[in-house]
């Protein structure tokens, strides 16, 4: 059995992104490692807040992602070895949409081609004011579909979080407004000087 250990940074950054841009939907990767049946969930990179399907530029910054990764010789990864692309994030545009959409789901089934045991966080933007536990809702490939795991980030469960405080850690980071840090591809289309790949590093 495939379990998840997910770190500060991959959880925050999603929930950063899509507080940053709250009428928007939202998406990115999540980079990390898998070591044996254990996914170690490391970091998050923001794509984009203007994306609604399967594009070139998807394609585009996926790669740059896997580029940068390979590489290791890039400042923001060279502490961070063996990383990869472990799963995907998604924030829907209207707050009453939690659901995981199709969109989603071939970005997900695309990534699992290279990784098996991916990983989506879906954010439920309802949550989101209260950062309450349940504000991601991670889903796993099983039974040759996507099921979202209500119960995850607990000690009981197959989803744990590396860090004892996450939850009050990320309602740190809001009162600080730190969402406005945070660039996606999006932006670096905008502004080319913009280090979209350095959010996966942001000091939290």
């Amino acid at each position: 059995m495939t379990t998840f250990e997910v770190a500060l940074r991959a959880y925050a950054l999603p929930l950063l992104h899509a507080a940053k841009y709250p009428a928007r939907q939202v998406n990115g990767v999540l980079l990390g490692h898998v070591k044996g049946e254990k996914v170690i969930v490391s970091t998050a990179v923001p794509f984009f807040h203007h994306w609604a399907a399967m594009t070139p530029m998807l394609e585009t910054a996926l790669q740059q992602v896997l580029d940068t990764v390979c590489e290791k010789q890039v400042e923001i990864y060279a502490s961070q070895k063996d990383m990869e692309i472990v799963g995907w994030y998604q924030a829907n545009a209207r707050q009453d949409d939690s659901s995981l959409h199709e969109d989603a789901v071939r970005v997900a089934n695309t990534i699992r081609q290279q990784t098996k045991q991916a990983i989506i966080f879906v954010v439920d933007n309802e949550q989101l004011e209260q950062l309450s536990e349940g504000t991601i809702l991670p889903y796993t490939f099983s039974e040759n579909q996507w099921r979202c795991h209500k119960q995850a980030f607990t000690q009981e469960s197959d989803i744990s979080l590396s860090y004892n405080d996450t939850f009050a850690k990320v309602r740190g980071l809001f009162s600080t407004s730190a969402y406005k840090s945070i660039v996606d591809f999006d932006d670096h289309l905008e502004d080319v000087s913009s280090d979209w790949l350095g959010c996966s590093a942001l000091q939290i």
